[in-house]
């Protein structure tokens, strides 16, 4: 190897007649992961050849000056391969195993000994390759037997080697490298192209394709690592583009730092610096380092940059690839609880010419995604295929369907509202009465959705409480009014209830972890509580009493913190209480909640500090976190609908999955990259190989149900949004360059920063340098000589899939200047300074007090004193000495907000001794106050994901016992009919029995139809039509049939049959209503032991003493009555009496009682 280093080292120094071509960045990219096991191969062992024969000078084809790198890369790439034997007529090399690297990397240049010289800069400036040769013998054991295709189809393809090809530079994540891809032939057709052309890719094995490291299109290529980055950070184009150009560029400034340090520690040795002196300094004729070269010299390091362009066309290219497991892997998600809601965020990025208004998904109790889709309307009936494909997706894999549905909105049967009159401002309007109570509860009250229309008939639609509440605080005149915040506090504390044990344990772990006072955190009452929307009636009367607190109320301003259209609104949602809309649906004895396990508060230890977990079902609050993140999926303000589709698509995908992760489902197995096309083929190879697959969670049923989301999906009576995959795919820019694939490589081609051309035939051009002044003026020149060609393929052009004005590479900025620390009006012409309201001088507060004061009581007060100060400031840029400084509408409103807490304190609201006793009276009957202090709940398990397919019934075989039983069965069933058809023909039978004598003296008949059963007796006929004229005693049945008697006791029969079942279903409904207690029962009251809405008892437990104690308020009423308690007492109200310290001794004395 010395001696190969050598020999390329006195390459370097024997220079050619003609300078190398100059190099221009190529518009291409990629990197892999360099496996560091395979960068040192077995050494070769040459073979035995004492006579090798000098090898025969290389003609055009294995030349490697028409190589598109730099010429010491093409010199060491040239003596890589002479020492591996891949070199046309170089000696053959023998590997052990075959053991050895496709990859070849650079040797360490800190390490070359240059002898008198100083250290070339031509070592630092070289780059990896990886060599691509699959019609080679080292490729001998990865092909097998497979016989290599033809790219032009031959029916018989023999492929073989027809030149050594060219190096295709890729770029990625940590640097540039290239790809060495032969030239291939087939001998039947006579044509000819190179390994790494797409198409002939795609026809090779997966084992054999695998080994590319890059996603190669027609002339560019791009590292798969670069995809995975773009996939794993949800990056947009543009800023992937800027991050790979200052990765780039920062390892080209490393190695540059690194050759300037082995120049001065040669200089440091011969100064004396270590200690001895070195006399390499005066062999040495010239004692200057050569130049190391800018970034994009073609001599030099041969810097390449790409353009957002073309990893848009990347990105889309790989979502085709995934587009349909990420069908699959959406289409196998399940759930008990569905919970969806409409936005207007996502719908908003893609561009107008889709007529897409809103986004649509659906989640489960898991937060998962079902399904997502975009409506071009908002109607009901838009949503029915989605919804029969969900019914589809159930049926199919034999799941239950989902039983209970949150929505946004229409959520029960449409009613009117009358719009409140002028008169209508006293307490009277707002007050429920008997008549709106009876009228909202009246009628049919489920509407006809498309979730019970095509999904499930019996699904029980509820309305979110965000949206409700939302209802109410848009109704307010501003969120900046000094009462808004307060009244937020007891709306939220109105709808829910929270359980009392729960929030006792949570404040006895605040205590326990030392955190005084001991008042838990509202985050931590919503994790670790669980909580309740308490049915219609308590419900209305906890809301009606926050309204009637807040209807009248006023600032310090004297204005109202409602606006006249409250009162409609609590109508409209009023009809929402009463009808059950808000409430949570009970489950048998609970509600619907997710278990999380235990928490330790704060990280402390102990069991003191464990608090549980608690996970609503109810409502759509986690949609709208979904619905910020699908915003940042989507990268930038109006993209097209190919990458709207594809990085959309992707999202929702990759959240189920971490949705998925989250869980932390100890029998599941999940991997630790997102990747569903690899998943899946490493799936089905290795149930192919070892019969199981790895990861059984994300085994895909191949179980397609039709179902379409994003754009594909297609509405009734909507046009469908046309995707056009290929509008963006990168072409050559003229038919020649068509030609030359299949001709000629033109040597040294050099064309314009950005373009896709690294085999075009242009007249040369220089390099263009991309941070300096003259890289303008030559772009304008290469832009001249390039105008015919443009306005030729004008026409031609494609619609690119992103909105930006890059017209070419991305170089590197030359200072960090963000567009702007704000959106919104240009408040100067220069630097924009934000300043915070603590900051302001005083002629900027007294501007921004007086707009406020013109704007008051408006609905968007601050953009309208925004864009009225940015005005103001604007006209007085000029003016050097103004005082009235550029700030952003966030500082304006904490500015508001700052003076309204300035005004609260003089507000009538917190001054009057009653107003304050009466808010402490409401937060108390909302808070400890609540009738409901005890939420039993169910735990749901975990979602069904990828179900395995429902195996089909398979048929017995026609045995003769089978054939038996089958005649048997037909046989039986004919007899059955037989003896029906008798009954029908046959009403008149003779009963055994009879409620009258059977002595003989009396007729007895029973007749029976489809509507009657009567029975027949003479004698009672006799007595009751013997004054009508009947006379014989002994009448047959048939005579008596004839008489006009017969249908009057036919008509009785009916009566008093329903007269029975009447009867009959109100003793039903009596014993129903009598609910007995169940388990076990206290021998004090009779009452259910068990914790729970019918049972007085409370399970709870003495602090410092194990064990758990059940209180009975009976039981100690009949104990401490003697010695002055009154009456029973709740549990909080018995823990503050005088009695608890004597329970608790009386309890400890009987448990150590043998």
């Amino acid at each position: 190897m010395y001696n190969v280093y050598t020999s390329l080292a006195s390459l370097y120094r024997i220079t050619p007649d003609s300078s190398p071509h100059n190099m221009a960045p190529v518009e291409a990219q990629g990197d892999t992961v360099l496996d560091e096991a395979l960068t040192c191969p077995v050494p070769p062992v040459p073979l035995a050849a004492p006579h090798q024969p000098a090898a025969s000078v290389p003609g055009y084809s294995e030349d490697v000056a028409h190589w598109n790198c730099s010429h010491q890369q093409q010199i060491w790439m040239k003596t890589e391969l002479e020492t591996l034997g891949l070199w046309p007529g170089s000696r053959p090399v023998r590997h052990l195993m075959n053991m050895l690297s496709l990859w070849r990397y650079p040797p360490q240049p800190e390490l070359i000994d240059s002898i008198s010289d100083l250290p070339s800069p031509k070592y630092y400036q070289l780059h990896p390759y990886f060599i691509w040769k699959p019609e080679h013998a080292i490729m001998e054991r990865v092909r097998n037997n497979f016989v290599l295709p033809c790219l032009y189809g031959s029916p018989n393809p023999q492929v073989v080697y027809f030149g050594i090809g060219r190096p295709r530079v890729i770029l990625g994540t940590s640097g540039q490298y290239y790809i060495l891809a032969l030239r291939l032939t087939c001998k039947v057709c006579k044509k000819y192209w190179h390994a790494d052309k797409p198409q002939w890719l795609e026809k090779l094995p997966q084992r054999i394709s695998n080994i590319v490291p890059a996603f190669l299109t027609h002339k560019k290529a791009v590292c798969k690592s670069v995809l995975d980055e773009m996939r794993r950070s949800g990056r947009s184009p543009e800023d992937t583009s800027k991050q790979l150009t200052e990765a780039l560029n920062l390892k080209y400034e490393r190695a540059h730092l690194a050759y300037l340090l082995c120049v001065q520690n040669v200089r440091d040795a011969e100064a004396g610096v270590y200690g001895q002196r070195t006399i390499t300094g005066f062999l040495r004729q010239e004692d200057t380092p050569a130049p190391f070269g800018g970034y994009s010299d073609g001599d030099g390091w041969c810097g390449v940059s790409v353009s957002s362009h073309y990893l848009v066309e990347c990105l889309v290219r790989e979502y085709q690839r995934q587009e349909e497991l990420l069908t699959l892997l959406l289409q196998g998600t399940f759930g008990q609880a569905l919970r969806s809601d409409h936005t207007r965020r996502v719908a908003r990025k893609v561009v107008r010419s889709s007529g897409t208004m809103s986004s649509y998904a659906i989640m489960n109790e898991n937060w998962m995604i079902l399904s997502w889709v975009m409506l071009q309307s908002e109607c009901d009936r838009s949503l029915n295929p989605l919804y029969e494909g969900l019914s589809q997706r159930y049926t199919v894999a034999g799941v239950e369907k989902a039983r209970y549905q949150w929505v946004d909105r229409d959520c029960c049967a449409a009613f009117k509202v009358l719009q409140p009159g002028a008169q209508e401002h006293l307490w009277d309007s707002w007050r429920t009465t008997d008549a709106i109570l009876a009228e909202a509860t009246s009628g049919n009250l489920k509407n006809i959705c498309a979730s019970r229309n095509k999904f499930n008939k019996d699904i029980i639609v509820k309305l979110d409480l965000f949206h409700c509440m939302r209802r109410f605080t848009r109704e307010c005149v501003s969120e900046h009014h000094s009462l808004y915040s307060s009244f937020c506090q007891f709306l939220s504390a109105a709808f829910v209830v929270v359980d009392h044990s729960d929030l006792q344990k949570l404040k006895e772990a605040y205590t326990f972890c030392r955190i005084s006072p001991a008042n838990p955190t509202k985050q931590h009452i919503r994790e670790h509580c669980r909580t309740k929307v308490p049915q219609p009636m308590e419900l209305l009367q906890r809301v009606e009493d926050v309204l009637h607190h807040y209807y009248m109320a006023k600032d310090a301003n004297d204005l109202l913190l409602f606006k006249d259209s409250m009162l409609k609104v609590w109508r409209i949602q009023r009809i929402h209480i009463l009808r059950g809309c808000l409430s949570d649906p009970e489950v048998g004895e609970g509600i619907l909640y997710r278990y999380g396990g235990t928490l330790q508060l704060n990280y402390n230890k102990g069991e003191g500090a464990a608090v549980p977990v608690w996970i609503p079902v109810r409502g759509t609050s986690q949609q709208e976190g979904f619905h910020g993140h699908q915003a940042q999926w989507v990268t930038g303000n109006r993209v097209s609908c190919e990458l709207f589709q594809a990085q959309a698509m992707t999202g929702v995908v990759r959240w189920n999955y971490q949705r998925l992760v989250d869980l932390k489902q100890p029998d599941v197995e999940l991997p630790a990259v997102f990747d569903p096309r690899l998943i899946s083929e490493l799936n089905t190879i290795s149930v192919k190989v070892t019969g199981r697959s790895k990861y059984p969670a994300l085994q895909l049923s191949n179980r397609d149900t039709g179902e379409r989301f994003g754009l594909q999906y297609v509405e009734p009576g909507c046009r469908p949004v046309v995707l056009n995959w290929d509008k963006n795919r990168a072409q050559p820019n003229n038919p020649a360059a068509v030609a030359m694939e299949t001709e000629h490589h033109c040597p040294a081609p050099t064309v314009v920063v950005g373009t896709d051309s690294q085999e075009s035939c242009a007249a040369p051009v220089g390099a263009v340098p991309i941070l300096s002044s003259s890289s303008r003026q030559s772009s304008d020149v290469v832009t001249k000589s390039l105008l015919p060609l443009t306005q030729a393929s004008a026409t031609q052009k494609p619609e690119p899939l992103i909105d930006t004005d890059l017209t070419g590479v991305a170089p590197l900025p030359q200072s960090s200047s963000p567009r702007a620390t704000r959106t919104g009006p240009i408040k100067t012409g220069g630097l924009i300074q934000v300043l915070d309201h603590g900051r302001w001088t005083e002629p900027m507060k007294a501007a921004i007090d007086e707009l406020l004061v013109n704007h008051c009581g408006a609905k968007d007060v601050l953009k309208r004193v925004d864009a009225d100060y940015a005005a103001m400031v604007q006209r007085g840029c000029t003016d050097r000495n103004s005082l009235l400084h550029p700030t952003t509408v966030q500082h304006i409103s904490r500015y508001v907000k700052h003076l309204a807490k300035l005004k609260n304190t003089s507000s009538s609201l917190n001054t009057s001794p009653e107003k304050v006793l009466e808010t402490q009276q409401l937060w108390h009957s909302l808070t400890s106050g609540s009738q409901t202090i005890s939420v039993p709940v169910i735990t749901l398990p975990p979602a069904i994901c990828n179900p395995p397919a429902v195996a089909p019934r398979q048929e017995d075989s026609l045995s003769r016992a089978s054939v038996e039983k089958i005649v048997s069965d037909v046989l039986a069933k004919q007899q059955q009919q037989q003896q029906q058809q008798q009954q029908q023909q046959q009403p008149l039978k003779k009963t055994p029995k009879s409620r009258y004598l059977g002595d003989g003296s009396s007729v007895h008949f029973f007749y029976q139809s489809k509507t009657v059963k009567y029975f027949y007796c003479s004698t009672k006929v006799f007595q009751t039509y013997a004054k009508e004229g009947l006379k014989d005693t002994r009448m047959s049945f048939e005579n008596f049939a004839a008489t006009a008697f017969f249908e009057r006791e036919l008509e009785a029969a009916r009566q008093r049959g329903a007269e029975w079942r009447k009867v009959a279903e109100e003793r039903g409904k009596r014993k129903a209503a009598v609910q007995l207690p169940t388990g076990r029962l206290c021998r004090i009251c009779h009452q259910p032991l068990k914790q729970g809405p019918n049972s007085p008892h409370i399970h709870a437990y003495f602090p410092g003493v194990p064990g758990k104690y059940i209180y009975c308020p009976s039981r100690v009423f009949s104990l401490y009555n003697a010695q002055g308690m009154e009456k029973e007492m709740t549990w909080p109200d018995f823990q503050q009496s005088d009695f608890y310290d004597a329970e608790r001794d009386r309890w400890i004395a009987d448990k150590r009682k043998p």
